[in-house]
């Protein structure tokens, strides 16, 4: 499991929503869902009256990462694309920017070839934009963190030494976070 932040700033939101659009329309389907790969709704276009895309988006999620681990079983590094067929409807999933889902639901009258042709459209039309919406990857940066911590010499306790000497490495931390996320 990741523990990405992302933010999505006006301009990427604004970006994101027109792709979705023209997604939509490309493909034909009745509802695509953004979403993260924890199940987070991020956006939606189209409407769905029969169904709640909240439940929809966070069933997803987990169904995407007990996929991942059956890739890894099957010695594969990932699976990227999903597809559930029902008796009237359909979803359809895909990996975007390895850590979003674009999710497809559609009726029989949209054939699979035609909202797989416009899925992958989207994704390269979306990884992009998506990508700089990533600031930071949480798991990451506290492995960074604590391989920094390691390195630190240890000192006797009430003796100046390590945790002072980690303190400004925190603070730059903090600061590049923050740059990257203001910038």
């Amino acid at each position: 499991m990741t523990n990405i932040q992302y933010v999505l700033s006006e301009e990427i939101n604004q970006a994101v929503e027109a792709s979705m659009g023209r997604y939509l329309k490309d493909s034909r389907a009745s509802c695509a869902l953004l979403l993260a790969k924890s199940g987070h709704l991020i956006s939606q276009a189209g409407f769905t009256s029969n169904f709640n895309v909240q439940s929809i988006a966070a069933l997803i999620g987990g169904i995407f990462t007990s996929t991942q681990a059956l890739a890894k079983v099957v010695a594969e590094e990932k699976f990227k694309v999903m597809f559930q067929e029902g008796k009237t409807w359909n979803v359809y999933f895909c990996l975007i920017a390895d850590q979003f889902i674009l999710a497809t639901i559609f009726d029989k009258s949209t054939v699979v070839g035609m909202i797989r042709h416009a899925a992958g459209e989207a994704e390269r039309e979306l990884s992009p934009v998506l990508a700089r919406a990533i600031v930071s990857d949480t798991d990451q940066a506290a492995r960074d963190l604590s391989e920094k911590m390691d390195r630190l010499p240890s000192d006797a306790p009430g003796q100046p030494g390590a945790q002072e000497e980690a303190l400004p490495d925190f603070n730059q931390a903090v600061e590049d976070a923050l740059s990257k996320l203001f910038s």
